[in-house]
């Protein structure tokens, strides 16, 4: 028996060699998946994968963006920088990629050790992140596109806000790494994409309910005398060093942007972040979108934010719009935008880029930044005017965003049909598959970014003039992915249900336990606040995206992944509560 005892002692000893050599192993063994991963690019995107790379080049090159015209400043910048660094670290992007990646992971899982019981779990969560399907998935990992980099950018700033909470009452240098990471990720994820705002209630509130329960101690109870209450709000040093490190991220994110706005200025004339979701230009996208064009294509045909007879409406009642009638009327005759007159009404937000493309071709978009800002400035001017006198009608929607279009009634059932489908994708990782992408562009384009990223691209490249798509077959390393996918959605929904009756056992013990009352508590508000995060960003997208049924799994395959990591952590909270209940003390609770 003390020979068993003294073995087992020995054992436990040794756990953590095993589970750092575990670590170890199965870390390299998925860097050389990413690796060994088949990439692909479209560099006939022009508004995509094509203005990453060449935003990319022109950085590398010390030429900023490149010459300004209607692409320049119409997606963020993080995703270049991204591409540049690989390059001039002489890295392959996959590597680089992979190491982001597996760099979120770690930081998961490091920053739940204040409530793991033990370092096996630990374990468990590094591996959960780091081979989760949205890893490996074509959209969000294997295409050369800023999709990849969302994932592990949502992972490390949800990981430094779960590091910070359940570290606030320790030390400042406990603290100061989180915040300073959190400081350098938050601005570099904003200007990934446009649509960035969804995270930042989430990042605010854990930022916010961190930086007041530090004020109030983790003693704190309410008094009905207020000098008691006011006696435990005892300011010190130490708090006041911690809590001045929670400025930090918006420092960094206000001085980045100002930093990128005087950039843009002083190559282009122009102090804007981006020249299409903000400034001018998306303000004329708000007008145009509101405008009652006087039919009932609204009513018939939600697909249409701005029809034909919309811009006609703005055109007559803009001088300065008026002037580029004929470009607009082109649009919809000649233009290949409308294939030559065939597509009568451009879906959704696909008319601004046409239009940013028909102003084009009147001379604006180059080089001449100020000067097509200020045109887009006249024009909202006059149509703000027209509205303000009734020359305009406004349509009568409900409006979620800015940029976006409204809804009516009727649009409810395909809305929900979308929020419901954009779940499956999230929970059941619907869909997920790596292999079988293409690159596309001409061979010149295509082996540029392959030098430019040291990943083999023409490998699976379509010449466009040959007839013949050629046969590609699935890698080694993509067949291991799908395994993983696989095992992953069929172990979801059983997780799905763990999980969700774990969260009314933890619910049950926040009114009965004792010892861990506070842990239950804390654990169940960030699982709340994580699933209406993810509520909120699936319903955003399924907004976005229902003006086109007939692409609903295509956008939704695209556009939600970042929903994963938010309920991967959400999942894995709950989990860990559970880890921490006291079973034998449970089975005693009184009735």
């Amino acid at each position: 028996m003390k020979k068993m005892q003294a073995a087992l002692t020995y054992c436990k000893g040794k756990a953590i060699y095993f589970i750092l050599g575990t670590a170890i192993i199965l870390t390299l063994f998925r860097l050389y998946l990413y690796y060994k991963a088949t990439y692909s690019i479209d560099m006939t995107a022009a508004y995509d994968d094509q203005l990453f790379i060449h935003h990319a080049q022109n950085l590398l090159k010390g030429n900023w963006l490149g010459d300004y015209d209607s692409k320049t400043l119409s997606k963020g910048i993080s995703y270049s920088l991204f591409l540049a660094l690989a390059n001039k670290l002489h890295l392959p992007y996959s590597i680089l990629f992979g190491s982001f990646n597996i760099l979120a992971s770690f930081l998961m899982a490091l920053s739940l050790r204040p409530i793991a019981k033990n370092r096996g779990y630990l374990l468990i969560i590094y591996l959960y992140f780091l081979f989760s399907p949205i890893s490996f998935t074509t959209e969000y990992s294997t295409r050369i596109y800023r999709n990849a980099i969302v994932i592990p950018s949502v992972t490390v700033i949800v990981a430094c806000l779960l590091a910070i909470y359940f570290r606030k009452y320790r030390s400042i240098k406990s603290i100061l790494p989180w915040i300073t990471i959190l400081a350098i990720i938050f601005p570099f994820y904003w200007f990934i994409r446009e649509d960035s705002i969804w995270l930042l209630p989430f990042v605010v509130m854990a930022l916010l309910i961190s930086f007041i329960q530090i004020i109030i101690g983790p003693d704190f109870k309410i008094k009905k005398e207020k000098k008691l209450m006011a006696a435990q709000l005892e300011i010190n040093k130490q708090k006041v060093g911690k809590l001045c490190l929670f400025v930090l991220p918006a420092v960094t994110f206000m001085l980045t942007s100002q930093f990128l706005g005087h950039k843009n200025e002083e190559v282009y004339g122009l102090n804007t972040l981006n020249d299409r979701s903000s400034g001018e230009f998306a303000q004329v996208m708000k007008n145009l979108i509101r405008l009652d064009d006087g039919t009932d294509i609204n009513e018939k045909n939600s697909r249409i934010w701005v029809s034909h007879e919309a811009l006609n409406k703005a055109v007559a009642a803009s001088p300065t719009f008026s002037k580029e009638a004929d470009r607009i009327n082109e649009l919809y005759t000649t233009h290949a935008w409308t294939e030559a007159g065939k597509v009568k009404e451009l879906k959704g937000d696909i008319i601004f880029w046409a239009l940013r493309d028909v102003i084009s071709e009147s001379g604006y978009y180059h080089n001449n930044a100020k000067q097509t800002n200020d045109f887009w400035k006249k024009v909202n001017e006059e149509l703000a005017k027209a509205y303000e006198t009734g020359k305009l009608k406004k349509k009568k929607e409900f409006y979620l965003m800015g940029t976006g279009d409204g809804k009516i009634a009727s649009d409810v059932p395909v809305l929900l049909d979308f929020f419901k489908t954009a779940y499956t994708y999230n929970l059941f990782y619907k869909d997920f598959h790596q292999g079988g992408n293409y690159s596309f562009g001409t061979h010149d384009e295509v082996e540029q970014a392959q030098k430019l990223l040291r990943v083999p691209l023409l490998n699976n490249w379509i010449n466009s003039e040959d007839p013949h798509t050629p046969v590609l077959v699935l890698s080694r390393p993509a067949k291991i992915a799908t395994s993983f996918i696989t095992l992953y959605q069929k172990t979801s929904g059983v997780i799905l249900i763990f999980s969700l009756v774990s969260s009314l056992f933890l619910a049950i013990g926040v009114f009965h336990a004792k010892k861990d009352k506070k842990l239950y508590c804390s654990i169940l508000v960030i699982f709340l606040g994580l699933v209406l995060t993810q509520f909120l960003f699936l319903f955003g997208v399924s907004w976005f995206c229902s003006y086109s049924p007939e692409q609903k799994e295509y956008f939704l395959s695209v556009y939600t992944g970042a929903g994963v990591p938010i309920m991967q952590t959400a999942i894995v909270l709950i989990l860990l509560g559970m880890s921490r209940v006291q079973w034998k003390k449970a089975k005693n609770v009184k009735k």
